[in-house]
C-alpha cells in the first residue's frame, strides 16, 4: 500500500513539471524583450520652416560643420567649419590663470541673414555663447568679420575666482577681420582672434580672452549653392585689405 502511494505521488509530480515547463514555453515567444541600442544618425538634410533653420555636423579630428538657414529662402545663408576653442584667462592671487572650452560639435546655432549687408552666426553651449558678425564693404564688393563677441558664465566652476561687476563676462573683437570677395568662402589652417573686454563692463583689467580657430572655412551671405565656393587662403587676402582702406578713405 504505502509503495502504491509512493508511485502516485512521483507520477503527479512529473505531471506537473510537465506541465509547467509547456506553458514556459507557450508563454516566451509572447514576453517584451529589451530592444537594441540604436545609435543616433545625424543628417545634414534640413526642412525649411517657418523659422530660421540650424544644425551643426559632426565631422573627423573634431572638425565640425555649423550651417544656418535662410527660412525665408531655404538655403544655407552662413557656413563655418572648423575645429575651435576659446579661452578666457584672468589673474587670481597675482597668478595667471586660463579657463579653455571646445566648442562641442553639437553647439546650438542660430543667428540673422534676411539682411542685404549684414548677418550674424551665434553659437551657444553650456556656459558660453560666441556671436560672430559679418558685414560687406560699401559697394557689397567684400566680406568681413565685423564683430566678435563672446559671453562667459561666471557661474562656471573654473571661473569662480573672477570679481566681475555683471551678470556675464563679455569679451570682444571689434576690429576688421578676413577681407573676402562676396561669393568666395574664407580658409586658414589657424586663425587666432584676440578678444578683450568693453570699459562699459567695468571687467578686471587683466582679463582678456581669445578665439582660436583650426581647419577653418567660412563663408557668409551664400544664396544658392549649399556647399562652400571656392576659397580665399589666408595670406592671399592683402590686396582686398589695400582695398578696404581705399572704401574706407572714400567713404
Amino acid at each position: 500500500m504505502f509503495l502504491s502511494n509512493l508511485v502516485t505521488f512521483l507520477n503527479n509530480i512529473v505531471i506537473s513539471i510537465t506541465l509547467a515547463v509547456t506553458a514556459s514555453a507557450l508563454l516566451l515567444p509572447n514576453q517584451a524583450t529589451d530592444p537594441p541600442h540604436k545609435f543616433k544618425q545625424i543628417s545634414s538634410t534640413q526642412t525649411p520652416s517657418s523659422k530660421s533653420v540650424d544644425t551643426s555636423i559632426e565631422g573627423k579630428d573634431g572638425i565640425a560643420t555649423y550651417r544656418f538657414i535662410n527660412s525665408n529662402a531655404g538655403t544655407t545663408c552662413i557656413l563655418l567649419r572648423t575645429d575651435a576653442v576659446v579661452e578666457v584667462k584672468f589673474k587670481l592671487h597675482n597668478l595667471e590663470e586660463q579657463a579653455d572650452s571646445f566648442i562641442p560639435e553639437k553647439a546650438l546655432v542660430d543667428g540673422m541673414c534676411n539682411r542685404e549687408d549684414n548677418s550674424y552666426m551665434r553659437l551657444s553651449w553650456t556656459g558660453y555663447s560666441l556671436v560672430i558678425s559679418f558685414a560687406k564693404t560699401p559697394g557689397g564688393e567684400l566680406w568681413y568679420i565685423d564683430n566678435v563677441e563672446l559671453t562667459v558664465s561666471p557661474d562656471l566652476p573654473q571661473l569662480k575666482g573672477i570679481k566681475f561687476h555683471g551678470n556675464a563676462i563679455k569679451l570682444y573683437h571689434k576690429t576688421m577681420l578676413i577681407p573676402t570677395p562676396v561669393g568666395k568662402s574664407y580658409s586658414c589652417e589657424e586663425l587666432d582672434i584676440d578678444l578683450e573686454t568693453d570699459r562699459e563692463n567695468r571687467a578686471p583689467a587683466d582679463l582678456r580672452g581669445s578665439l582660436l580657430l583650426r581647419a577653418l572655412q567660412l563663408q557668409p551671405f551664400m544664396y544658392k549653392s549649399e556647399q562652400f565656393e571656392s576659397a580665399i587662403e589666408c595670406g592671399q587676402n592683402l590686396s582686398e585689405t589695400k582695398q578696404v582702406d581705399v572704401y574706407e578713405q572714400k567713404y
